[in-house]
């Protein structure tokens, strides 16, 4: 059994949880621009939908934006009328919601494992990498994770108490419900795959008729289905339609956006996603008890299986795959890696969890000073970021009785050094809000930039447009900028352009395209 004692590291661990997750997730969170293209999208998405005072129709660049239901930007509207349109604000529910999900996961380990091994599960939850990088990040699946995870961990708990209390069985029922407006029709189906593989591993069948699908299916429709049936009447049904057939559908028999994955793709993105517990992973994977005949008399972990394999078989099946996609088994592995702790010697913990760390850390170091190199020659000392974690793990290998005490503080300075220096000092490099500031110093208002054979979710957002225009043509180009509008044109296009239109075309500022890998221009007409 592992020798670690919250009540030795701080008197009062709800708090240190919660401060834990505060540095974690809030600490200079709008200190650095969005990342294309998925935060800008959903940041710009909510903007226009709060100047157009519309609670109801996802928008982006004035057209429907299908991809997610509604919940998401509920959020971010609420946060953008609190706090102001701002990297922020877009970012906040995100943060929220994974320290919701944090102290969530504690409670149900507290009321399963014990105080101490809920402690445990709670910090190794919110100090892994992929749950950090979620927490900061203004996308949608922060929200999803903490409505579906709760309601499947509020499901683990009515199933290891045999079947009781029941308004813990209506509370998972609510949290799908709600998860629905999330992200829709998975947050029905994921967990009842999860239901019937747990009743078929424990032979618990004939218990079927405890889960009251029934009435827990009114308590999802409820909440749910108001909204669907208002957006289905707003738009005659269209976005309905797009969002089940294109964006559900669509991605389970095709890669979509390019996503396409690889043998091992979700493993590999577990063993990241969880650094520096990574060592934790590995030990439990190979030591926990996986037989389904040994799994009947065990109900708690056959429960945790139940629900990791499913989503694991499902999306390895589908053919669009993405490392978010694994994130609602998180919970899932971290409860079975707090079993692992409770079970196993001190000395086994600490051979698996300081040999990954030391070795994973170490190739970010090196690997990632390389490709910082690569990529922007004289920004190699950014890797430095990763070096308290490594630092750890070797003050770790002289007081093995304190490592994941250690470790954990490596992990938060890791978060301090990149969320203060090595993210905004990398910022530099991306040109959106550069150009758009540019238009805007020349005078060049909302609603005047367009982009020619280019666009960028974060072009929109930063110049404050609800559609930016994309002209594919150079008499289109030449006719937009001679309404006094600027545009932001690719090198290698500016290239193709005419001796004639290029001696028209008056340079504002350029700014090398992190993602367009070339130059880009602001031109506006010459006088």
């Amino acid at each position: 059994m592992i020798n670690f004692s919250a009540n030795q590291m701080i008197e009062r661990p709800w708090l240190w949880l919660i401060g834990l997750a505060a540095v974690q997730l809030l600490f200079m969170l709008g200190g650095h621009t969005f990342w294309d293209i998925d935060e800008p999208i959903n940041a710009s998405c909510s903007r226009e939908m709060l100047e157009a005072a519309n609670w109801l129709v996802p928008m982006f660049n004035g057209e429907l934006r299908t991809g997610k239901p509604i919940l998401t930007y509920w959020f971010m509207l609420t946060s953008y009328s609190l706090f102001g349109v701002s990297e922020f604000s877009a970012r906040l529910p995100s943060a929220l919601c994974i320290t919701l999900l944090m102290l969530s996961i504690t409670y149900f380990a507290r009321r399963l494992l014990g105080a101490k091994y809920g402690l445990i599960a709670g910090g190794l939850f919110i100090t892994s990498l992929h749950m950090t990088v979620i927490g900061r990040a203004a996308t949608p699946d922060a929200v999803f994770l903490l409505f579906l995870c709760t309601g499947l961990l509020a499901g683990l708990c009515y199933c290891v108490e045999e079947f009781k209390p029941k308004n813990i069985l209506w509370l998972a029922y609510a949290c799908f419900g709600i998860a629905v407006l999330a992200k829709g029709p998975v947050a029905i189906a994921m967990p009842g795959m999860v239901l019937a593989t747990w009743l078929l591993l424990t032979g618990n069948l004939r218990q079927w008729p405890s889960f009251h699908i029934g009435r827990g299916l009114l308590i999802i429709f409820a909440l749910a289905l108001p909204w669907y049936i208002a957006v289905w009447l707003q738009t005659d049904g269209e976005w309905v339609e797009r969002f089940l057939i294109t964006d559900n559908v669509g991605r389970f028999l095709a890669p979509m956006e390019g996503h396409k994955g690889f043998p091992g793709f979700y493993l590999l993105s577990l063993l990241l996603g969880l650094f520096p517990w990574t060592g934790i992973l590995i030990g439990t994977l190979i030591h926990s008890v996986w037989r389904p005949s040994l799994l009947k008399q065990q109900p708690m972990r056959a429960f945790l299986i139940s629900w990791i394999g499913v989503f694991f078989i499902f999306f390895t099946i589908a053919r669009t795959q993405l490392p978010n996609y694994m994130l609602p088994v998180m919970p899932a592995l971290i409860l079975l890696m707090a079993m692992w702790l409770r079970d196993t010697a001190q000395e086994t913990v600490n051979r698996y969890l300081l040999w990954s760390a030391g070795i994973i850390s170490a190739a970010l170091l090196i690997g990632g000073g390389f490709a910082l190199q690569h990529q922007w020659p004289g920004d190699w000392y950014y890797a430095f970021s990763f070096l308290p974690v490594l630092l750890a793990v070797l003050i770790a290998w002289r007081q093995q009785e304190k490592s994941l005490q250690l470790i954990t503080a490596g992990m938060v300075m890791m978060v301090i050094i990149l969320a203060s220096w090595a993210l905004p000092g990398i910022d530099r490099h991306k040109a959106s809000r550069t150009l758009a500031q540019s238009a805007a110093e020349a005078g060049y208002a909302k609603g005047s930039l367009a982009g020619y054979r280019y666009f960028q979710p974060s072009m929109l957002f930063y110049h404050g447009n609800n559609t930016l225009p994309v002209l594919v043509t150079p008499e289109e180009l030449l006719e937009w900028l001679g309404q006094k509008r600027v545009a932001v044109v690719p090198e290698r296009y500016m290239a193709e352009l005419s001796p004639e239109i290029q001696a028209k075309l008056n340079v504002i500022k350029r700014a090398y395209g992190l993602y367009a890998r070339q130059d880009l221009l602001l031109v506006n007409l010459q006088q």
